[in-house]
């Protein structure tokens, strides 16, 4: 079965949810199209781990449950060895390259990096603020896990900002005494 099945499998954990709750779910850690969630989403069905309930009210939306057939799914894969992250960051292939540029391109590309964990940073405090506001104890349990990812994001996006602003410092400093990185 592939990650991203298994990704699906614990967001249903927590509760029901259309294919459009779980792409916004697991963008907080997992990147995938809508396509291949619906895919993922279907074979789940065919294999018994989801039922899926059409909602009453908007007749071409679905709601998938996990069965507990999928729960014992997640349990054993929850038990397996995790492979280590993957990174490509075309971001940090541009900043190995940047004494190749001059002062005010090379700020640029930091501002702009800069600009999108700034804005990151306030869509994941945004969601924190709504886990604060459950107050039902069952509930903000079921939220546990969502709670320590958007701290993690938290926490990566100020240690992004702050090497953005110490890389922009070394920047300033080069420009005044190209000494520095020899």
């Amino acid at each position: 079965m592939s990650t991203l099945s298994y990704i699906l499998l614990c967001m249903l954990v927590r509760k029901p949810c259309s294919g459009y709750e779980l792409k916004q779910y697991i963008n907080l850690f997992w990147e995938a199209h809508h396509s291949q969630i619906y895919t993922a989403l279907n074979k789940l069905h065919e294999q018994g781990y989801v039922t899926v309930e059409i909602d009453p009210v908007h007749k071409q939306k679905k709601i998938y449950h996990l069965t507990e057939a999928g729960q014992f799914v997640v349990t054993d894969w929850f038990q397996e060895e995790t492979n280590l992250p993957t990174q490509r960051d075309e971001f940090l292939a541009k900043v190995y390259v940047i004494s190749l540029f001059n002062q005010e391109q090379a700020a640029d590309l930091l501002q702009d990096r800069r600009h999108h964990y700034q804005k990151i940073q306030k869509q994941y405090q945004h969601k924190m603020q709504e886990y604060n506001l459950i107050t039902d104890p069952t509930e903000k349990q079921k939220n546990l896990g969502r709670y320590l990812i958007l701290k993690r994001r938290l926490m990566v996006c100020a240690t992004e900002l702050e090497w953005c602003a110490w890389a922009q410092d070394i920047l300033n400093q080069t420009a005044s005494s190209p000494s520095l990185t020899n």
